[in-house]
């Protein structure tokens, strides 16, 4: 009895505004390069390059590319109507978003063509959204088939907030590639030679990361403890007016700045208590990854970092914006080597167990997979 030939793979068109550094833009990334092959087949669409584009065409992905700099006028319609032929020169049956501006350019043209399935996305809490972006954006995952979120905190945002209809949010958490990020010996960076402790950071210096907090509360645990040292990696709009702050709290020769680095697991191997006090987070992939190499961890708690940080158990918590409590938790495990050492090996655990690379791809593929069965007959 001769055998049914094997089903296709169905083609899906995954699409970030650009390939660089960025918890999207890795998610992405990842997804094209480790789903089941046998299963789907991955696309991806770009307006921008980036240090992934190399990979994933080495792993024989093809790519559609948007030359769109602009939502309105003549570019835009030419280029949505590029988008939707290649949706059906390629018989794509799925296209997600994985960016904000992407919900805006991708969504609403392949929403267009016939029985394509759209997945919009929301990485974080709209207020950091620009505002001309907003109404689109939120207009996008209306008109979309569902919206994958990050964090339960963003699925309660989105259908609390703006009344999306919750069967309509799905969340897959970000996954940690553990045999990249994961507990090594300690490292020494330049400018912290000696340094008997080290805190720090890896964040964009934005506003939002409320890091004028961690300086101030550095400074307050570093006055009888001289051997500590603070290390703030990132780069952003915010670095002159915290190597300000820094030299008014006279903490300036405590304090090491370092640019934005590829070497991240590098940098955090230098850092025993990494601090995130950030005032807004959808699901903090430079918190993953701090905890996934063993630091002991310190975050606001706000959005979905509860979700990652068990408070007292895999790192601390202390609410937004205070000051003092972010002061006595760094008091808490700067005196207590034994504190710090447990709480970053739960981290590490919980990171390997439940935020596994492969589980948020298998999560993902569930969507696909649940979708496709919801719209069998579009």
């Amino acid at each position: 009895m001769a055998q049914e030939p094997a089903a296709k793979p169905i083609p899906i068109l995954l699409m970030s505004h650009s390939l660089g550094h960025g918890g999207g833009e890795r998610q992405l990334a990842l997804t094209a390069l480790t789903i089941d092959r046998s299963r789907f087949e991955p696309h991806v669409g770009i307006c921008e390059g980036g240090f992934w584009v190399d990979r994933l065409q080495a792993a024989g992905v093809p790519f559609f590319r948007m030359g769109q700099r602009s939502l309105v006028g003549i570019s835009a319609l030419r280029e949505a109507r590029r988008l939707r032929d290649y949706i059906r020169g390629h018989r794509i049956r799925i296209v997600q978003t994985f960016d904000y501006t992407m919900n805006v350019l991708g969504i609403p043209p392949a929403r267009s063509v016939s029985g394509v399935i759209t997945i919009a996305n929301q990485r974080c809490y709209t207020n950091l959204i620009p505002r001309h972006y907003r109404w689109l954006n939120h207009f996008a995952q209306r008109i979309s088939t569902g919206i994958v979120v990050n964090s339960e905190a963003l699925r309660r945002h989105l259908a609390e907030d703006y009344s999306i209809p919750p069967r309509k949010i799905f969340t897959c958490y970000n996954g940690i590639d553990t045999t990249v990020f994961h507990p090594a010996p300690r490292a020494e960076l330049p400018g912290l030679e000696g340094a008997a402790l080290v805190v720090g950071t890896v964040c964009v210096l934005r506003k939002e990361k409320n890091l004028p907090l961690l300086l101030e509360a550095f400074q307050a645990v570093t006055l009888n403890r001289p051997g500590i040292r603070l290390l703030i990696t990132g780069s952003g709009p915010e670095e002159p007016a915290l190597r300000a702050l820094a030299a008014r709290l006279s903490i300036e020769n405590k304090c090491v700045f370092q640019p934005s680095t590829p070497d991240v697991t590098g940098t955090l191997s230098a850092i025993d208590i990494f601090v995130l006090p950030s005032l807004t987070e959808g699901l903090s992939n430079a918190l993953m990854e701090a905890m996934a190499c063993g630091c002991c961890v310190i975050a606001s708690a706000v959005g979905g970092l509860p979700e990652l940080v068990s408070d007292g158990v895999t790192g601390l918590l202390f609410p937004s914006q205070d000051k003092e409590a972010l002061t006595a938790r760094l008091t808490e495990v700067v005196d207590d080597a034994a504190r710090r050492q447990a709480l970053g090996t739960a981290a590490a655990e919980r990171m390997c167990r439940d935020f596994s690379l492969a589980g948020a791809v298998q999560k993902m593929q569930g969507i696909y997979e649940t979708m496709l069965s919801n719209h069998a007959g579009n």
